[in-house]
């Protein structure tokens, strides 16, 4: 399954996410499990704009600490001299 794990327990502009997986170009939507730093999940679709951007829809989640997280969607850049994925901005 493909994984998007998140740095932290929610997303927000300048969060950083690793994706275990390649983005396919090819791929109109993708399929993923997103993971946060406290181990949170849930559902994420990953819409490949170009090489270097995507946008993510993450369903809504609770967070470990019993903090409920809407379903949003994010803009997330490629940052290629980190080799990591970080969050632009809300979609």
């Amino acid at each position: 399954m493909n994984k998007i794990s998140f740095q932290d327990t929610h997303i927000y502009p300048g969060c950083l996410a690793i994706f275990n997986f390649r983005i396919s170009l090819q791929s109109a939507i993708m399929l993923a499990v997103a993971e946060f730093s406290d181990g949170a999940v849930t559902n994420a679709e990953i819409e490949p704009l170009n090489a270097e951007e995507v946008v993510v829809y993450i369903d809504g989640y609770t967070t470990t600490k019993g903090t409920n997280i809407s379903k949003k969607n994010w803009l997330l850049k490629y940052d290629n001299a980190q080799d990591i994925w970080k969050v632009v901005k809300k979609k």
